[in-house]
């Protein structure tokens, strides 16, 4: 497998992120600083307010660009193995992870949230199950609705490679939604939208899609040279 990543963009965000993170930490620390002073009460109770939103943002970059090993690494390390007919694209446009090889191309989304990750289909809303109550708030993203984003991903690579002039049969373009947390599992009646998995079964998903009627090694090719290299910063 063939791996290309925008270690210029990733270095940036990583430094944004660290920087949210300690301004972040600075008002929250000054906020109840200021809340034992009757003169400044006011004042921290807008510091916290700010500190509680800029922890959200926060919490949202470090997921994405801050974590030690990073997605990128993850991911690379549970598809070691597969043929130099795959290429995976961290940190480019039009998504952060999008594995394209003879099974099809796959659009990796990575989730850190803990708990039993379920979906309700009457309410059509995702569900979290048995996850603490404080890292649901100040730990972790909510888990809002991925299916959502999966979708929006979906037509944002659709879009993009009709702009490259690539003519990728839409039928196999495959949104994969990862739980990366140690502490996350899926509900196993839960009817997903998209491939819902674990970290660990990332290279089957991809093996399984393998099953099916395969692209050529030779469309693959050409689909390569018309693929981003020319995005990395």
């Amino acid at each position: 497998m063939y791996i290309y990543t925008n270690e210029k963009r990733l270095k940036k965000n990583k430094k944004i992120s660290k920087y949210l993170t300690s301004i972040c930490f600075a008002i929250l620390v000054v906020g109840a600083v200021a809340a034992f002073s009757e003169k400044y009460f006011m004042y921290s109770f807008f510091a916290l307010i700010i500190g509680v939103f800029l922890s959200q943002a926060s919490i949202s970059m470090t997921t994405r660009w801050g974590r030690e090993p990073g997605n990128n690494n993850l991911m690379n390390v549970k598809l070691k193995g597969l043929s130099d007919n795959f290429s995976i694209y961290h940190y480019m446009d039009p998504v952060d992870h999008l594995l394209v090889g003879t099974a099809g191309a796959f659009i990796l989304m990575p989730y850190y949230q803990g708990g039993i990750i379920g979906y309700d289909e009457k309410k059509q809303r995702w569900t979290q199950k048995k996850a603490s109550i404080f890292m649901k708030m100040f730990g972790q993203e909510s888990l809002g609705r991925p299916d959502l984003e999966a979708s929006a991903n979906l037509e944002a690579v659709k879009k993009y490679f009709v702009s490259r002039d690539i003519d990728f049969p839409e039928d196999k373009i495959h949104p994969v939604l990862i739980f990366l947390g140690p502490k996350a599992q899926l509900d196993p009646e839960a009817n997903f939208k998209y491939d819902t998995i674990q970290l660990d079964k990332l290279k089957e998903t991809v093996r399984k899609y393998a099953k099916d009627e395969r692209l050529s090694t030779e469309f693959i090719d050409e689909i390569t040279d018309k693929l981003p290299l020319d995005d990395i910063e």
